[in-house]
């Protein structure tokens, strides 16, 4: 997302409309919306005329200095990657990302020996590349020549009023999100019971000059008492504070990302600024985080995904189907190349995420046949695909598997209907 602060490359639901935190699992405090915008292939144009083109730009009117502070103002999005989901131990840590043995990048599904089924096609998830747009990317784009596969996104679109050095965090977050949801959604589906333990409010971010961002809150910690009185839901800390007067000062127990003992934080509270109000922010005493419900699953057997350094909750949806398919028949894709992008949530709705021009770009390259999308982002990739690839919209897990097995031949045993 953004250098040295924020992963470098993230599953984009990073650009969810309610972005931070909040992958279909979560109370909390109020977070901005953000736009995603869309469209098709990149026109190629020949590297001499380009730079021919910036460099004309930048002397006759646009200094240097300029392009570089409006290119500050913007993250470049494009095209990642689409590794196949796999139970296989052959894919393996190699140059700092998730490959298999040919290269190809690969996320790593891991369930109980003798619970994975040989699967017959491959399921894909997507991410999407994300850095700071440069004066380059910047002046490409004046000159109407940055290409419909890659965009510019406003910082302050993208981040809101989150530090970006909370923005790292959050992807991580999201991620541990999605695969926990799309664990208990699977599970569930096959019949199993799967119990939730609600343990605190979790730190999604901590905003700068606060009373937490002073008193060395940080994101990930768990709050679990607030002066003494012992909470287990975001919704409960928010509910503490809200009657507080500004300028009081309250005891959380905090305990840290990083481990160790919980601590007792002492807090003044203050009154939140006109600007972060008029956000979404309740007008009354303000710590200064963004919280979410830190749940603990108890499932029937272990079932994870190891993603890398990929982040974010957009692959929910491609997580769940993995899931079942391993844990089933191991024939839902019907022997075909299948990727999905959108947010699950436990009751099987499927969420709308972010840069799916990019994801589609993607997935094609990867040689994917079928590619389900959120239903409202159904144009947008559609304007991207070329032939070879069939554009599916759902809004929910059901839809998916239904379609699998009425068009393509998929075949799921043990379904919870």
């Amino acid at each position: 997302m953004l250098p040295a602060t924020v992963a470098p490359r993230l599953t984009m639901s990073d650009m969810e409309p309610t972005l931070p935190g909040m992958s279909g699992r979560a109370e909390g405090a109020p977070v901005p919306s953000m736009a995603t915008p869309g469209p098709a292939p990149r026109r190629r144009w020949p590297a001499q005329l380009l730079i021919v083109a910036v460099a004309g730009a930048l002397i006759i009117g646009i200094p240097t200095a300029l392009a570089t502070h409006y290119a500050n103002q913007y993250f470049l999005f494009s095209p990642g990657t689409a590794p196949v989901i796999t139970a296989s131990d052959q894919c393996k840590p190699s140059l700092g990302e998730l490959a298999l043995p040919d290269g190809s990048p690969c996320v790593r599904l891991v369930v109980p020996q003798g619970k994975a089924h040989t699967v017959d096609g491959k399921l894909l998830m997507v991410d999407v590349e994300v850095s700071q747009a440069t004066p380059l990317n910047w002046a490409e784009y004046e000159l109407g020549v940055l290409g419909k596969q890659r965009q510019l996104v406003p910082v302050a679109a993208y981040a809101g009023p989150t530090p970006t050095s909370e923005l790292g965090c959050q992807d991580t977050q999201e991620m541990v999100g999605a695969n926990q949801d799309a664990a208990i959604t699977a599970l569930e589906s096959l019949h199993y019971h799967v119990a939730e333990v609600a343990l605190g409010a979790e730190v999604d971010a901590v905003y700068a000059s606060t009373p937490a961002w002073d008193a060395g809150i940080k994101c990930n910690d768990l709050i679990t008492a607030v002066n003494g009185r012992a909470i287990t839901e975001a919704a409960q800390l928010i509910d503490l504070l809200k009657p507080i007067k500004p300028g009081t000062q309250v005891t959380l127990t905090d305990h840290p990302a990083s481990g160790g003992a919980a601590r007792q934080v002492k807090v003044r509270l203050v009154k939140p600024s006109a600007s972060l109000v008029a956000q979404g922010f309740p007008n009354s005493s303000f710590l200064g985080v963004s919280v979410d419900t830190r749940v603990k699953p108890r499932l029937p057997f272990p079932v994870s995904i190891d993603a890398g350094d990929i982040g974010g909750p957009s692959a929910g949806l491609a997580f769940t189907l993995a899931i079942l398919d391993a844990l089933s028949s191991g024939n839902l894709t019907g022997g075909h190349i299948v990727a999905a992008t959108g947010t699950i949530a436990t009751n099987g709705q499927v969420g709308d995420v972010g840069g799916v021009q990019e994801k589609t770009a993607a997935v094609e390259k990867a040689g994917a046949q079928v590619f389900f999308v959120p239903e409202v982002e159904y144009a947008t990739a559609e304007r991207v695909a070329g032939k070879s690839l069939q554009i599916v919209p759902v809004t929910t897990l059901r839809q998916v598997i239904e379609i699998l097995q009425q068009r393509y031949g998929g075949h799921l045993s043990g379904l919870n209907s």
